[in-house]
């Protein structure tokens, strides 16, 4: 595999305060496999891309007050483009998200307020595993933007400060997620539903430099289309999900430092419990800083997914089949340096990820080699 073009942004003319934050990133690649197909070596062919990112985030804190108040303010556009041949690849990505943080006392103890909405919308083509083509129902209708969406989130968290290292925090979250195509003409069911959220949370800093972040959370998922059997008048799909999440980074060395992320969560549906299962994932990076400008960082995942009851398991909207448990990981490498600034930077990325799922069809292997720019102002 050879890459010969590096696509580049130009943004030399923004202007931004010293409290915004602009970045940029485009990069040229080559993928193995672009849509997660399980096929012998030879079979499936690669797909060169183009990969956008766009990134513009600003934090306006107040003066003069003793009860300050930062509004911070993102809005991000990703946009990956494969070859005409491979042109289902293609996605897009748009994020928004404003908050408003309000700190105060309580008692004697610091504590703070933020409220925070979210917005993104997605849109990617509905390319079938098992068809191996663009998703199609039984009668040859295309499904190809079945998984596009809009999602909007609201939260409040509170933050209580037990001391400088030590914080105690409740989030809580309306999040309701439409897509873009339901397809309720050709027969099939909608996917939109609403969730809540409640997560309890820890943080704490100790005097060796270890950061640590334990979460649980409850989740209620309420589907508006979506019914537990096909028979008629069956209950619509609520799902309850519990889950957690542990945090730990740590500087290593003056040049290394890690990070490791463990999380998952159990869900339980409200019907026969067919939609049962459980989800767990290990995340480690490790960044290495050589001198005083390139760096590297290695990036790994593990995760496994697996239904409760083997012999009930259901078909998957996202592949037209039941597969009991997948279990995966992803490995990446990256290295950079600056190029004439510190604000322009050139790296280059060798990925690796494969999947084992019970249904063999399903299993995949992939690899990604990619080289670009990120500029940061």
């Amino acid at each position: 595999m050879v890459l010969v073009a590096i696509v580049s942004a130009g943004i030399g003319a923004a202007r931004v305060s010293a409290e915004d934050q602009l970045l940029a990133t485009a990069s040229y690649g080559y993928d193995s496999n672009p849509f997660k197909l399980s096929s012998p070596e030879g079979i499936q062919a690669g797909a060169e891309y183009k990969a956008l990112r766009l990134k513009y985030e600003a934090d306006n804190q107040g003066q003069g007050s003793a009860k300050k108040a930062n509004l911070r303010y993102r809005g991000e556009l990703q946009k990956d483009i494969y070859s005409h041949s491979s042109s289902a690849g293609d996605s897009s990505t748009i994020k928004g998200h404003i908050s408003w943080i309000e700190r105060f006392k309580l008692g004697e103890r610091k504590a703070n307020l933020r409220l925070s909405g979210d917005l993104r919308s997605e849109k990617n083509t509905y390319y079938s595993q098992i068809q191996r083509q663009i998703a199609e129902t039984n009668e040859g209708d295309l499904i190809d933007g079945r998984f596009s969406f809009d999602n909007l989130a609201m939260s409040a968290e509170l933050s209580y400060y037990l001391d400088k290292k030590t914080s105690w925090s409740l989030l809580s979250q309306f999040s309701q997620r439409n897509y873009q195509e339901d397809y309720e003409s050709i027969g099939l069911e909608s996917l939109d539903y609403t969730e809540y959220r409640l997560q309890p949370g820890l943080r704490h800093k100790a005097d060796s430099g270890l950061n640590t972040r334990l979460f649980v959370y409850h989740k209620s998922r309420r589907y508006k289309g979506l019914h537990n059997s096909p028979e008629a008048n069956s209950s619509l799909v609520e799902y309850s999900l519990n889950g957690y999440g542990l945090v730990l980074s740590k500087p290593v060395t003056e040049h290394i430092d890690t990070s490791f992320y463990l999380s998952g969560y159990f869900a339980r549906d409200n019907g026969k419990g067919i939609r049962d299962l459980n989800f767990h994932r290990l995340s480690v990076t490790l960044n290495y800083q050589l001198g005083n400008t390139a760096e590297i960082a290695v990036k790994a995942q593990a995760y496994q997914r697996g239904y409760l009851d083997v012999q009930l398991a259901p078909e998957e909207s996202e592949t037209g089949a039941s597969g009991s448990t997948r279990r995966g990981a992803v490995a990446e490498i990256v290295y950079s340096q600056p190029l004439f600034s510190e604000a322009l930077r050139g790296f280059v990325s060798l990925g690796k990820a494969y999947e084992h799922n019970s249904l063999e069809g399903l299993g995949y292997q992939r690899e990604t080699v990619v080289i670009g720019l990120h500029y940061q102002l």
